[in-house]
């Protein structure tokens, strides 16, 4: 049977092949120094907003408790803070947009480049290469194979860098704020990871089917067509369309479950960052009606306890496109 083009389940050698990519991302250094040096920035801005909307509602809170007549609240303060806020995360998003706009240039440059080395190297293999494996499964190599790259490079190393760093920043704010909460928020993590891995390690061999499925199928209807007249003369039609039918039939088997089963890390990931978020408003209220923390810091941290949890979230998004390739 034909696997040119399956993934399998652990790269033959990964480190040559990141060297490989490397070296072709190398003529972008320069770009890519200034892209995360953008993201840590957008990140830093961000992690310190809840910080600052944290002082707002003490502003106001402590205006409220501390009020005589109408003029409780310093609202000249309660604005400086609150424009200051805009400020920040106005920042933010344009750091964002601009790494954004850039990491999508580098990434197409790479991929244009990439397109070009494959078709020399097609030009310069040997015709019984060609003839013993499948035109659909080289087709798949030269446009599949390269989209799930730039996929991966485009939407999983940035989303990955950017939630290391907000998991990162995220954390040392939440210590700040609240060691106590930190640890209640820290008990997420192995219930997050061991999730993740449970319903992976049984979707990984669903998506290699599935790839192996497509490549059997590109290659039939890529045959069929090239060989019509063939097919024709010695009536192998009805044969052909078995083939097909019973080739898409497991495709579909397959792809569906991958989906499937990939597609429930999000919501499982959600849930538990639901009961997590649940326990910190519970114990923060403790903590602000014994007087141990502002009513401030406590909204500050439940914010926190969701910037922690969203780049899990999108962790889990990742492995669905990882694993697709």
């Amino acid at each position: 049977m034909n696997t040119v083009g399956v993934p399998a389940e652990k790269s033959k050698n990964f480190a040559q092949s990141a060297k490989r990519l490397t070296r072709l991302i190398s003529d972008e250094s320069i770009l890519v120094i200034l892209i995360f040096l953008m993201a840590v920035a957008s990140v830093a801005l961000v992690v310190s907003g809840p910080r600052i909307l944290g002082h707002a509602t003490d502003i106001v809170f402590q205006g409220l408790l501390n009020r005589d007549g109408a003029d409780g609240i310093d609202f000249a303060r309660l604005h400086r803070t609150l424009a200051f806020a805009i400020g920040v995360y106005t920042a933010s998003y344009v750091l964002a947009y601009g790494q954004a706009f850039l990491l999508a240039g580098v990434v197409q440059r790479t991929m244009f480049k990439l397109r070009q080395d494959i078709e020399s190297k097609i030009h310069r293999l040997p015709l019984s290469y060609i003839d013993r494996h499948s035109r659909g499964d080289l087709l798949s190599r030269v446009t599949n194979d390269v989209d799930n790259i730039s996929q991966s490079l485009q939407q999983s190393l940035s989303q990955l860098v950017t939630s290391m760093l907000t998991i990162f920043g995220v954390l040392l704010m939440m210590f700040i704020v609240s060691p106590i909460l930190a640890l209640v928020a820290l008990t997420v993590i192995p219930l997050t990871l061991l999730t993740m891995g449970q319903i992976a390690q049984r979707s990984r061999a669903k998506f290699i089917s599935q790839w192996r499925y497509t490549g059997q199928l590109n290659g039939l209807i890529e045959e069929a067509f090239t060989g019509h007249a063939i097919v024709k003369v010695f009536g192998r039609q009805q044969e052909v369309e078995e083939r097909f039918t019973t080739i898409n039939n497991e495709l579909f088997e397959t792809a569906n479950s991958a989906q499937f089963m990939s597609g429930s890390i999000q919501p499982a990931t959600m849930f538990i960052g639901n009961l997590n978020y649940v326990a910190i408003a519970v114990i923060g209220g403790l903590r602000v009606a014994s007087g141990s923390m502002s009513l401030g810091d406590v909204q500050a941290f439940i914010q926190y306890s969701r910037q922690f949890t969203h780049p899990m979230t999108q962790a889990a998004s990742m492995m669905n496109v990882l694993q697709s390739g």
